[in-house]
C-alpha cells in the first residue's frame, strides 16, 4: 500500500478513469447502437442518461451507509457494481437490457464518487485542497477521451455488445488497484463512530444545494458537447472515428486545464473572475461549434475553457461542508448532479429530435454555461454572508 498523498491520490485518479469510460461508451458508439437497436436521439440521450440517473434516488442513503462502513470498502463496492453493471450491458440484445445495465453501472459510480471525493479532503488540508481535487477530476475527462478516440472502432470492428464488457473489465482492473494501493489517512476514525443517521445543519444544508445546483448546471453544459458532438460532426460529414478523435480533444485539453486552473486558483486568489471568463470564452466557443468549420480547433478550445474552473466549484462546494457532514454533505451534492446529469442528456436529445439537428445541444450548452456563472456568483454570495 502507498503512504504518499500524492500517491493515494493516482490511486484515485485511475477509478475515476475507468468511470469516465464506462459512462461514455454509449455517446461515443451511437450511430453503431442507434443501427442495431433502431434508436432516435432522444432514446440515445436517455441511455447516456441513465448512468447518471440513480444517483438522485441512492446518494442519500450511499452516505448513510458511510457512517457505518469505511470509505474504501464503499469505494470498493461501488466499483465492483460497475463491473457487474458493464457485464449486463455487455449481454445485451435490446434497449430494456442495456438500459438495465446502464442503471447498475450508474448505481455504483454514484456510491464511489461520494467517497472519492471524501477521500480526497481528508488525505489533503488547505492550500492544497483545490489542487488535488483539480488532478482527481481529470481522471474524468482521461476517461472519456479515451473511450471517445478507441470505442468507435471497436464497435465497428466486434461490435456495441463488446465495447460494454470492455468497460466491465476496466473497472475490474481499477478494482485491483484500488485494492493493492490505497490506505486510510493516519487518524481516521474507525467506521460507525461518525455522525449517525442523516443530519446536517440546515444554514449548511442550504448552501451545500446551491453549490450542488451550480456544479450540476456548469456539468449539464459540458455533456452536452461530449453526448451529441460525435453526432453533430458527423452530421456535418466526418466519419465515425475523425468525429470521435475531434470530440475527444476536448477531453485531452481538459487533463492540463482542471489541475492548471485549479493551481491558478490558489495562486490568484480570484476564483470567481476566473470562472466567469473561462465560462464565457466556452459559451462563445460551443455557440460556434456548429457555424464555423474547424471541430478540431473548436473541440479543443471548448475542452480548455470549459474544464479549466471545475476545481473552483468543487473546492467552493466542498469548503461549506464542515468535516462531521461531509460524507452526508457529498451525498446531496451528488444527489442534485446525478439527477441533472441523469435527466439531462435525454431532453437534450429530445431538443435534437425537435429540431431536426444536433446543432441544437450545442447551443442549449452555451447558454447553460453562462448560467452557471451567475449561480456561481450568487453562491458565494450566500456563503460569505453565511461566514460572517
Amino acid at each position: 500500500m502507498f503512504s504518499n498523498r500524492w500517491a493515494i491520490l493516482g490511486v484515485l485518479v485511475v477509478v475515476r478513469i475507468a468511470m469516465g469510460i464506462q459512462f461514455q461508451a454509449v455517446a461515443s458508439i451511437t450511430p453503431v447502437i442507434a443501427g442495431d437497436l433502431h434508436l432516435d436521439y432522444a432514446e440515445l440521450g436517455t441511455l447516456v442518461g441513465l448512468y447518471m440517473l440513480p444517483g438522485a434516488f441512492i446518494a442519500i442513503p450511499g452516505g448513510f451507509l458511510g457512517s457505518r462502513f469505511s470509505d474504501f470498502a464503499m469505494v470498493a463496492l461501488g466499483v465492483a457494481t460497475m463491473v457487474v453493471g458493464g457485464v449486463v450491458a455487455g449481454f445485451a440484445d435490446g434497449f430494456t437490457m442495456l438500459a438495465a445495465g446502464r442503471l447498475i453501472s450508474g448505481a455504483g459510480a454514484v456510491i464511489q464518487s461520494i467517497f472519492l471525493v471524501k477521500m480526497i479532503t481528508e488525505w489533503f488540508g488547505e492550500g492544497e485542497v483545490i489542487t488535488a481535487t483539480a488532478i482527481m477530476l481529470t481522471g474524468w475527462p482521461t476517461g472519456i477521451a479515451i473511450a471517445l478516440a478507441t470505442l468507435g472502432p471497436i464497435a465497428e470492428a466486434w461490435g456495441w455488445q463488446a465495447v460494454m464488457h470492455l468497460t466491465a473489465g476496466g473497472c475490474a482492473a481499477s478494482l485491483a488497484v484500488l485494492w493493492l494501493g490505497y490506505r486510510a489517512p493516519p487518524g481516521t476514525a474507525p467506521p460507525g463512530r461518525g455522525v449517525v443517521g442523516f443530519r446536517i445543519p440546515r444554514r449548511e444544508l442550504g448552501l451545500i444545494c446551491l453549490g450542488a445546483l451550480v456544479w450540476s448546471v456548469y456539468n449539464v453544459a459540458y455533456i452536452s458537447y461530449l453526448s451529441f458532438g460525435p453526432a453533430l460532426l458527423i452530421e456535418r460529414g466526418l466519419d465515425a472515428a475523425q468525429a470521435g478523435i475531434a470530440v475527444s480533444l476536448a477531453s485531452w485539453i481538459a487533463l492540463p486545464a482542471v489541475p492548471l486552473g485549479g493551481y491558478l486558483a490558489d495562486r490568484i486568489g480570484r476564483p470567481v473572475a476566473m470562472m466567469t471568463v473561462c465560462c464565457l470564452l466556452a459559451a462563445a466557443t460551443a455557440a460556434a461549434i456548429p457555424q464555423f468549420d474547424a471541430p478540431y480547433a473548436l473541440s479543443a478550445a471548448l475542452g480548455l475553457f470549459a474544464a479549466a474552473p471545475a476545481g473552483i466549484i468543487m473546492a467552493g462546494v466542498i469548503g461549506v461542508m464542515s468535516p462531521p457532514f461531509r460524507a452526508h454533505g457529498n451525498a446531496v451534492l451528488y444527489t442534485w448532479f446525478y439527477a441533472a446529469m441523469g435527466l439531462g442528456p435525454g431532453f437534450i436529445g429530445w431538443a435534437a429530435d425537435l429540431a431536426g439537428s444536433v446543432a441544437a445541444p450545442m447551443y442549449l450548452s452555451a447558454g447553460v454555461l453562462v448560467l452557471s456563472i451567475l449561480l456561481f456568483i450568487g453562491f458565494r454570495s450566500v456563503a460569505a454572508r453565511s461566514a460572517d
